[in-house]
């Protein structure tokens, strides 16, 4: 479906908060800056009203800048030298094809193309086995700590975060399961590089699935050039693994109930960052409630052996009480580093709480309770509750992009001119993925 001449469709707000988030972040690499911050609002601020948008597609014009801002906002987080900008360029100009051509074999052609430079970009700014930041050497320490027998909770390592001088390891065990493999190779990005590649076939494959072969390409294209997947990999942000494992969730729950619900749980023993996307399923439905209601209790038995292992009192502080004991980050991406600097005192305590359940509440009653809206309305929690919280980097805003783009992909095709039709399996067939009602 196009947008109706005048309005704005849904799609196209998303399209556009995505864009709005990747400037954002990519301006101080996530970090706080004025203009990083006003990028990060507008973003929320579409997101909240999408919503309530024409409902229908992006039209192919919406996509294209779409996907070339999303270029430029990867050349700016990346770019160094001019050959890094010439090089992220040419992929958003093939990025565009891939919309905007519609036979196949050029589509594809310049899908593998763009992707290839974004890989060979990412490998030309990547140093093996080592990185400045604090988490790729708590996952690089902690898991071969792992291998040779040794409890991954019980060394303690410098940290990059201002005030915190020393810290054991703060994620679940889930991450280092999951990085395993990939230490073995001697860096464990290997594995968040292999997440990354799941995660974009599988928004493909949900995109073609509920709104056909168009909608895949264009979700592919869009993915080529995000500002955030590469950069998530660099860093080594183990965020990269739950939104994955939601994606492998949604793929499989219908044909695959039992393998889908394990990889949710595996998801789930990492880091729980990405938890609000699933709230409103959760309360909406019964099935899917049951599956994250299991899933969580496969979560807590990867954790339990670990919790034994380092002690539950020493296990909970490092992986839980460490993140309520830190103060508010004046560097952090939101409201909380802005007002310091104007007041010289920090937001209260009960803003971020009392912001989050408010879009909440006003979000549960929701009529339109679709798969698609349901992410769109999670990622409208998640931007409110990272801009009132007291930090949020790049790595944060990532699952509020994502939790657009799983909307956009999961969204069923409707025949723009007799919706009542069948459309035939040419046009894309609409196929509830999710297996959940949908109410008008």
């Amino acid at each position: 479906m196009t947008e109706a001449r005048g309005r704005v469709s849904a799609e196209t707000c998303c399209l556009s908060a995505i864009v709005l988030l990747g400037l954002g972040v990519s301006l101080n690499h996530g970090g706080y800056s004025p203009a990083a911050l006003v990028l990060v609002v507008l973003a929320s601020g579409l997101i909240l009203i999408a919503p309530w948008a024409t409902p229908g597609r992006g039209s192919r014009a919406s996509w294209s800048v779409a996907v070339g801002l999303g270029a430029v906002a990867s050349a700016i987080i990346h770019g160094g030298s001019p050959i890094f900008w010439v090089a992220i360029l040419a992929s958003g100009g093939l990025a565009i094809a891939v919309v905007l051509c519609p036979p196949r074999a050029v589509r594809g052609t310049a899908a593998a193309m763009a992707g290839l430079i974004v890989l060979g970009l990412l490998a030309g700014s990547s140093h093996w086995g080592r990185v400045s930041i604090d988490t790729f050497w708590f996952i690089q320490r902690a898991s071969a700590r792992l291998l040779n027998g040794l409890n991954p909770y019980g060394a303690s390592w410098p940290t990059t975060t201002p005030g915190l001088a020393r810290a054991h390891f703060t994620f679940g065990p889930g991450v280092l399961l999951l990085s395993l493999p990939a230490r073995l190779l001697g860096d464990v990005r290997v594995s968040d590089l292999l997440a990354v590649l799941l995660l974009v076939a599988l928004i493909v494959a949900l995109a073609r699935r509920n709104g056909g072969s168009e909608q895949g390409w264009r979700c592919l294209a869009l993915c080529l050039t995000l500002p955030f997947l590469p950069f998530m990999i660099n860093q080594s942000w183990a965020e990269i693994y739950l939104i994955t494992a939601i994606a492998v969730w949604l793929w499989w729950r219908v044909r695959h109930p039992w393998a889908a619900v394990a990889c949710l749980g595996l998801g789930l023993s990492t880091v729980p960052t990405a938890v609000p996307l699933l709230v409103l399923p959760f309360i909406w439905w019964s099935r899917p409630r049951r599956e994250i209601l299991m899933a969580a209790l496969v979560a807590a038995a990867i954790c339990i052996p670990f919790v034994v292992w380092a002690g539950p009192a020493h296990f909970f502080a490092d992986v839980v009480g460490i993140e309520v004991r830190q103060p508010p980050r004046l560097d952090g991406l939101d409201f909380d580093a802005a007002w310091v600097r104007v007041t010289g005192t920090w937001l209260p305590g009960w803003v971020w709480p009392m912001a989050t359940a408010t879009i909440l509440i006003l979000y549960v009653g929701t009529r339109n309770r679709t798969w698609s809206s349901a992410f769109l309305l999670g990622a409208g929690v998640m931007a409110v509750s990272m801009v009132f919280a007291k930090w949020a980097f790049f790595n944060y805003y990532l699952l509020v992009a994502m939790g657009l783009i799983l909307s956009v992909a999961l969204a069923l095709w409707v025949c723009p001119v007799h919706p009542a039709r069948k459309p035939s399996p040419l046009e894309g067939k609409p196929v509830d993925t999710a297996g959940a009602p949908t109410v008008a």
